[in-house]
């Protein structure tokens, strides 16, 4: 094992041995390189004559670009747009981003967590994770109507098992029963890989305020005999319909409720600000007493993840979210966006339910997000 690498391991031992145990093999192996992009880092910082660390090419004080694609970014300067973004990400869009979690998550309040690391969008966030936590054979515990890129991400690629209880109880909640039970069943001493996605993708539900205490109850219970990985799929946070619907992430629920329950937040700028294409994510961690220590060594290992896979996310995307999340009008143009979809799920929810097709299909409860499902008769 890499020096480096053990001086990570040895932080997280020390200060939340739980958190060590849940790295993979390959998470304990992984670590953030000294070399080129750290000296480019600290040259930001120190170098104010000559940065010669980082493989750019610059002319006077900024990078070497062509005319014809900066035609298509008439305010936004070369220099946030060509050079390589730093791995973890821009720090004031990670800044940005945790400010932003805080302002609508009221349960997350204070509490200490990671800065967010900034990844390729969500589902390379997911696969980071993998890297990280997820060796052959672990258990990864999801509903029974889960996304089926969970399939490629966590199965075929990190050869984990899948394991699933029933969405939905008899009436049409969130079966926290249910979830309650296959953690139960898990020995006392494993780890479990917990995937909690809501609003849900592919049927449309995310709990209400009082399941989503719920299941931050269950897990914290489950956690009290083994250690928990809780990932927070956040995909579709913030597209919520209805009253009932908790309106912020189980992350705030999770990040503070035991030293053996890790919540990793997953999320991204891609349906939040509407921009799909840019694949501009974010990777969050908060578990009960965790240190700057402990989360300074997480995102060394996240580093050392996305530096062996896509060494870094893409500049402009990043630039771009930083400049939305920044302007004035983004409040107003988000809600007016999010109220299309509602008015188009209002419909739909007006439409499926007409007595007409009860000889057809059952509806799946839906409340939020992008989906919904039938099932057929």
């Amino acid at each position: 094992m890499h020096p480096l690498a053990g001086e990570l391991n040895e932080i997280l031992t020390r200060e939340n041995p739980a958190v060590h145990r849940l790295l993979s093999a390959r998470g304990k192996r992984l670590f953030f390189p000294r070399g080129i992009v750290s000296q480019s880092q600290e040259a930001k910082a120190k170098a104010h004559w000559v940065n010669a660390t980082i493989g750019i090419a610059t002319d006077g004080s900024g990078p070497l670009y062509l005319p014809c694609i900066q035609k298509y970014f008439n305010d936004i300067p070369p220099r946030e747009l060509y050079p390589y973004a730093p791995v973890a990400g821009r720090k004031d869009l990670r800044e940005a981003w945790l400010e932003k979690m805080r302002r609508e998550n009221p349960s997350l309040s204070d509490r200490a967590v990671s800065l967010p690391v900034v990844t390729n969008a969500l589902t390379h966030g997911l696969s980071v994770l993998g890297d990280l936590f997820v060796d052959p054979g672990d258990v990864i515990l999801l509903p029974d109507k889960y996304w089926g890129n969970y399939r490629l991400i966590f199965e075929v690629r990190l050869e984990a098992r899948l394991e699933t209880y029933p969405l939905y109880t008899r009436e049409g909640g969130f079966n926290t029963e249910a979830l309650a039970e296959r953690l139960a069943a898990r020995p006392a001493g494993s780890k479990t890989v917990v995937i909690l996605n809501f609003p849900n993708n592919p049927t449309g539900y995310s709990p209400t305020l009082e399941e989503g205490r719920k299941i931050a109850s269950v897990l914290t219970e489950a956690a009290r005999e083994r250690d928990i990985l809780a990932v927070v799929d956040d995909a579709y946070f913030g597209l919520f319909y209805e009253e009932a619907c908790l309106k912020e992430s189980l992350f705030g629920l999770l990040c503070d409720s035991s030293e053996r329950l890790l919540a990793a937040k997953a999320d991204g700028a891609t349906k939040e600000e509407f921009v799909w294409g840019f694949r501009c994510g974010f990777l969050t961690f908060g578990v009960k007493g965790g240190s700057p220590e402990l989360y300074a060594a997480l995102e060394k290992k996240t580093g050392g993840a996305i530096r062996g896979s896509i060494s870094n996310a893409s500049h402009v995307a990043q630039s771009l979210v930083l400049r939305a999340l920044r302007d004035p009008v983004f409040p107003a143009e988000q809600r007016s966006t999010r109220e299309i979809l509602a008015e188009r799920a209002r419909k739909v929810k007006e439409v499926v339910y007409r007595p007409q097709y009860r000889d057809l299909w059952e509806v799946y409860p839906f409340n939020a997000g992008y989906f919904m499902c039938l099932k057929l008769k």
